[in-house]
């Protein structure tokens, strides 16, 4: 059971906040926190400029109790995104206090350039690491669909800077830090945003959290590229809508954190197949050479380019699409591994990996025991029942088997209907225990399409108490067997001699 299955929404105390939860999947506090905040933005264009202040403070301030509350409800061990989250919102709030200050009480025109500034870029990194973390934690299980999406996201936060801002902080003059400023947080936006709309992609189940996280990002890339379009740097003069988008986005985060979904945003995700297909290389492809592209467009067009944009842009890229083929590779890489290690029926380690196990514990030096077993009567359940039939009646084997046997010892499909089981730090007393567990349960019958079948076993039982490499230890083992399934005659059950 993990830890968000452990928690009992119904009965646990809700500690400070007690009384405030709702039922698991209600609204609770969203509700009403959402009706404030919709009217505070609903309201805002028609304010002077100090009840916009107010106002603005209100609702940005509202955000950091409902984070608190949200905090409050996560699992103790998965609370570094909320406490990212609310010290990213803590920052905010101290960059629009500062600001305010700056252009209400000390009669600048402006709050930038100032420590508002200051407070804005550690809120933005904080609020960055939340994302970040959320990202990691949710699609741990997507690599590959996370760094083709920030690849993507790149391309769009490129085109969005080249085109769209770049011309327009120019012919403003804004200053070079504002300039770059600008640039960072819409890639940061721009990547976070491709991240989660990968997450909301490939959920498997509607998470509301989910849907308010992404939202969020979306509003405050919306303010960040309306400020930059419509604001002159340095001036106090802006039109209500970029600060109705941040509201919203505000409002966003304290409904993701309102929102007890959140526990099950926290949770790994579902792994998606991860296959470069053809459709997915073009996209991909397209989506690296966009940016470039876009400089060379330009550059015909007979606008300047921003070149330290395309550098900066290709030494990023780069490294993400060699981690992308790395990723790719390794997991190919794991899957044949796993394939030429394992037997495909039974799921247990075949005759290589035994091999290799058992040399392993000889050269160690540590006492081993090999016991060799060999179902007696599978051949007529195979025939009666078919090679699907003998398929099942060799997996129940296999529980069987594995059921037996200690931890740390290797129960391995040899081949047909074979099996051999390595025991380390094995006595013979350790071997002789194990042979009486299998026969104890082979007495049970086994189901094969729905109806029992008993079936018996010869077992051989070789300990390394002789010279000799594991090839030779298997043989004394296989030997023994043979003795065994000679010796039993008409009688049923398992029989066992140890060579």
């Amino acid at each position: 059971m993990s830890v968000f299955e452990a928690v009992d929404w119904q009965g646990r105390p809700a500690g400070r906040y007690r009384g405030l939860h709702a039922e698991p999947d209600g609204l609770g506090l969203s509700l009403p926190y959402l009706l404030l905040c919709a009217a505070g933005i609903a309201v805002y264009p028609f304010l002077s400029d100090v009840q916009k202040m107010v106002d603005y403070l209100v609702l940005s301030f509202a955000t950091v109790p409902a984070v608190m509350i949200g905090l409050n409800r996560t699992p103790a061990g998965s609370r570094r995104p909320a406490w990212f989250l609310l010290a990213g919102l803590v920052s905010f709030n101290a960059s629009n206090v500062a600001w305010y200050w700056y252009v209400f009480a000390m009669g600048l025109p402006s709050g930038d350039g100032t420590i508002a500034g200051i407070f804005a870029a550690l809120a933005q990194v904080l609020m960055f690491c939340a994302a970040i973390t959320i990202v990691a934690r949710r699609g741990r299980d997507d690599v590959g669909g996370m760094i083709d999406s920030t690849i993507v996201a790149m391309a769009v936060g490129g085109l969005i800077w080249n085109f769209l801002l770049l011309p327009q902080l120019r012919d403003a003059a804004a200053p070079q830090m504002s300039q770059l400023a600008t640039c960072v947080t819409v890639f940061m936006l721009t990547g976070v945003f491709g991240c989660l709309t990968r997450l909301l992609l490939t959920a498997r189940e509607f998470i509301p959290a989910l849907w308010f996280l992404l939202a969020a990002m979306g509003f405050s890339l919306v303010g960040v590229v309306s400020v930059a379009l419509v604001v002159v740097p340095g001036s106090a003069d802006r039109p209500a809508y970029p600060d109705m988008a941040y509201l919203a986005g505000y409002t966003a985060l304290g409904l993701c954190a309102l929102a007890r979904s959140v526990v099950r945003l926290l949770r790994p995700g579902p792994a998606p197949k991860d296959d470069l297909s053809k459709g997915r290389l073009v996209f991909l492809g397209l989506a690296l050479g966009v940016l470039p592209a876009a400089g060379g467009a330009s550059e015909l067009l007979g606008r300047d380019i921003d070149t330290a944009l395309l550098a900066v842009s290709t030494a990023a890229v780069t490294p993400l699409v060699m981690l992308r083929i790395w990723h790719l590779w390794s997991e190919r890489v794991g899957v044949l591994r796993y394939h030429a290690s394992v037997d495909p029926v039974t799921n247990l380690p075949n005759r290589h990996e035994f091999v290799n196990r058992l040399d392993a514990a000889l050269e160690s030096g540590r006492p081993v025991a090999v016991l060799f077993c060999d179902l007696d009567g599978f051949k007529a359940v195979n025939d009666r029942y078919g090679h699907p039939g003998g398929d099942q009646l060799l997996v129940a084997v296999a529980e069987r088997l594995r059921g037996c046997a200690r931890v740390g010892d290797v129960v391995s499909r040899f081949g047909g209907d074979e099996f051999v089981i390595l025991c380390v730090d094995a006595g013979r007393d350790d071997a002789t225990q194990l042979c009486r567990r299998i026969d104890r349960a082979f007495r049970e019958p086994f189901r094969v399409d729905g109806e029992p079948v008993m079936i018996g076993a010869s077992i051989g039982v070789a300990h390394d108490d002789r010279a000799g490499n594991g090839d030779q230890l298997i043989q004394r083992a296989d030997a023994a067997m043979y003795t065994a399934k000679q010796e039993r005659g008409e009688t049923t059950g398992v029989r066992t001699r140890v060579a």
